[in-house]
């Protein structure tokens, strides 16, 4: 259960850091002789937006983080298993 508390702490910092990264900044005032240099776009991330597949992208590494999560919990489990399994031994000796 320990890897648990850390991996709830490690997702609420996450979510917190992602979460500071979309506010909204206003654009700086522009006076008269001054150029604007405009951000170069990505094309990948438009056309994927624009044809709905954005959405599998996201599907697919919420899934791969999804299973990559379940396995570190069952390994977490076995091995607290083994844990108790070797403290017993120890008590009954």
């Amino acid at each position: 259960m320990k890897l648990l508390r850390i991996l709830s702490l490690w997702f609420l910092l996450l979510g917190t850091w992602l979460g500071a990264g979309a506010t909204v900044q206003a654009q700086p005032a522009q006076s008269e002789g001054t150029t604007i240099i405009a951000e170069p776009e990505v094309e990948m991330a438009d056309v994927l937006r624009r044809d709905g597949k954005i959405y599998v992208v996201v599907v697919v590494i919420l899934t791969l983080l999804g299973g990559v999560l379940i396995y570190l919990i069952s390994l977490d489990r076995k091995v607290s298993k083994l844990e108790r399994q070797v403290k017993d031994e120890v008590v009954n000796r």
